[in-house]
C-alpha cells in the first residue's frame, strides 16, 4: 500500500516537473520574442536621426521596444560609393538616406529591394510627387527610393532692387519677367545698366546650371549612347555667354562667405528651395537656417519674394532605402510609410520642421495656410513651392546624367568669353565624355 502511494507521489512529481518545464520553455520561447534586433540606418547626417527619435519611436513605440537602433555615418564625399561596397559585401545595413545626386546610382543597384519588395503597394504612394517617384525608380520604373523631403526650386529675388532698378512692385509682374531666358536676360540687362553695374543678377553660373541639369535628366543619352545634339549645347552655352555679357555673375561660390555678403548687398537673385528658405515664426521658434540663424541675418533679411526659374530645378531632397540583405524588413517599411506615405505624420514633421514634405495632399494644406515667413516679410512661400513642384516633369536619369552635365559645364567659361565657338565646345565637349565614359560615345572627329 505504501509501495503504491510513493509511486502515484512519484507520478505526480514528475508530472509536475513535465509541466514545469513546458512553462520555463514557453517563456524561453517568449523571451526569445523579446530579444533585443539591431535595426541599422545609414546616412551622412545627423538630421534623420534626429526626425527618427523625435517623431516616430514616440508614436511607434510598440514597434520599436525591442529594436535598438544603430546609426552608421559617412562623409559625404565618399558616402555613395560606401554604402553600394558595404551592400556589395553583404554588409548588415537596413535602412539608409540618398540624396538627388545619389539617386540614379541607388535605383540602379541590384543589393537596393524595391518598395514593393517590403510590402509598400502603389496606393499608398500615390500622393507623392511624380518627380519624387521617378528620381527613386529605375529605368523600368521600378521604385526603390522614397523621398521624405522634397526641394522643388525657386529664385529669390530682391524685391527694393525690383522696386529701385526696375520700377516693379509686384510679385506677378516679376515673375512674368523670369519665366523665359530671353527676359531673364533681359532682366539682368537692365539691372546692369540702371544700377551702373552695381547690381548682379546671379551669384555665379553654376546656380543657373540646376535648370541645365533637370532639364536635360533622361536626355543626354539614346539607347544608351550621347545622343545630345549641337544645337541644344549652344542654347545652354548660349545663354551663359549672353549673361556674361550684361556682367550678370558675381563670381562669388554659392554659401561661401561671400556669397552672403553679395545676397546681402549686390546680387538680385539666387537659387533656392524649401531647406533654404525655413525660417523662424511663432509656430515653429526652434527651426533655424541659413536664412534664420542670427550670425546670417543680414540687411537684406525679410526683403526676398519668390518667383519660378525660366527653367524648372530641384534643390536637393532625401530618399530612403531597404537593403536587399536586410533581415528586418518590416521594420524598415513602416520606418518608409511613416515618413513618405503617412499624411498625418507628414503633416505633423511639416507643421513643426518647416519642411516640404513629400505629399502633394499634404503641402495643398500647407499653402492654404498661408504661413508667414519672415524671410520674405511674412508672405507665404508655399503656394510658390507647390507650382514649381507641380510644373516638374522629367525622363529617369541615369548614372552619367550628372558627369556629362558637369563636362559641358566646364566649356562655359571659354565659350563665353568668345575663345572658342561652338564647334570647338562641342567637340571639347565631346571628347571629354570620349575620354572618362569610353561606353557610351566613340572618339569625335574634329571638324574642318
Amino acid at each position: 500500500m505504501l509501495r503504491k502511494r510513493l509511486l502515484r507521489i512519484v507520478s505526480i512529481l514528475l508530472a509536475a516537473a513535465v509541466v514545469m518545464a513546458c512553462f520555463t520553455s514557453c517563456g524561453d520561447d517568449k523571451g526569445k520574442d523579446r530579444t533585443t534586433v539591431t535595426f541599422r540606418i545609414m546616412s551622412w547626417n545627423e538630421d534623420f536621426r534626429n526626425l527618427v527619435e523625435t517623431y516616430f519611436i514616440p508614436r511607434h513605440s510598440a514597434l520599436m521596444k525591442n529594436v535598438r537602433l544603430e546609426w552608421v555615418t559617412d562623409e559625404i564625399n565618399v558616402y555613395r560609393s560606401s554604402v553600394q561596397r558595404r551592400l556589395s559585401e553583404g554588409e548588415h545595413i537596413d535602412l539608409f538616406l540618398g540624396n538627388q545626386q545619389m539617386a540614379p546610382f541607388f535605383a540602379a543597384d541590384e543589393n537596393i529591394a524595391a518598395l514593393s519588395e517590403i510590402g509598400i503597394t502603389d496606393s499608398e504612394l500615390a500622393c507623392q510627387f511624380h518627380f519624387a517617384r521617378i528620381l527613386g525608380s529605375d529605368g523600368e520604373g521600378l521604385q526603390k527610393g522614397s523621398a521624405y523631403s522634397v526641394e522643388p526650386g525657386v529664385l529669390l529675388y530682391r524685391a527694393d532692387y525690383a522696386e529701385k532698378y526696375l520700377g516693379i512692385t509686384h510679385q506677378a509682374e516679376m515673375e512674368e519677367k523670369l519665366s523665359s531666358w530671353e527676359s531673364f536676360v533681359s532682366v539682368a540687362r537692365m539691372l546692369n545698366k540702371q544700377s551702373d553695374g552695381k547690381i548682379r543678377m546671379l551669384p555665379n553660373s553654376a546656380e543657373l546650371w540646376k535648370s541645365v541639369e533637370c532639364s536635360m535628366y533622361g536626355l543626354w543619352l539614346s539607347d544608351g549612347r550621347l545622343s545630345v545634339s549641337d544645337s541644344t549645347l549652344g542654347q545652354w552655352l548660349g545663354t551663359v555667354r549672353e549673361l556674361e555679357s550684361v556682367k550678370a555673375f558675381a563670381g562669388v561660390k554659392t554659401l561661401d562667405d561671400d556669397w552672403y555678403t553679395a545676397i546681402d548687398s549686390g546680387v538680385f537673385c539666387f537659387y533656392a528651395a524649401p531647406w533654404l528658405c525655413r525660417s523662424n515664426s511663432p509656430d515653429n521658434a526652434g527651426v533655424t537656417t541659413v536664412f534664420s540663424s542670427s550670425k546670417r541675418s543680414g540687411a537684406s533679411f525679410g526683403k526676398f519674394r519668390t518667383s519660378l526659374p525660366p527653367g524648372g530645378f530641384i534643390y536637393g531632397g532625401n530618399w530612403l532605402y531597404c537593403s536587399k540583405n536586410s533581415e528586418h524588413k518590416n521594420i524598415a517599411a513602416e520606418i518608409i510609410r511613416a515618413f513618405t506615405c503617412d499624411r498625418n505624420f507628414m503633416k505633423l514633421i511639416a507643421l513643426t520642421e518647416m519642411r516640404y514634405v513629400n505629399n502633394s495632399k499634404v503641402c495643398d494644406e500647407l499653402a492654404g495656410l498661408n504661413i508667414p515667413n519672415p524671410l520674405f516679410d511674412g508672405l507665404d512661400a508655399f503656394s510658390v513651392y507647390n507650382t514649381a513642384a507641380a510644373g516638374l516633369e522629367f525622363a529617369s536619369p541615369s548614372v552619367y546624367d550628372a558627369s556629362i552635365s558637369g563636362l559641358l559645364f566646364d566649356q562655359t567659361k571659354a565659350y563665353s568669353k568668345g575663345e572658342i565657338d561652338l564647334s570647338q565646345a562641342s567637340y571639347n565637349f565631346r571628347l571629354n565624355v570620349w575620354k572618362k565614359h569610353e561606353e557610351i560615345t566613340s572618339e569625335p572627329r574634329k571638324g574642318g
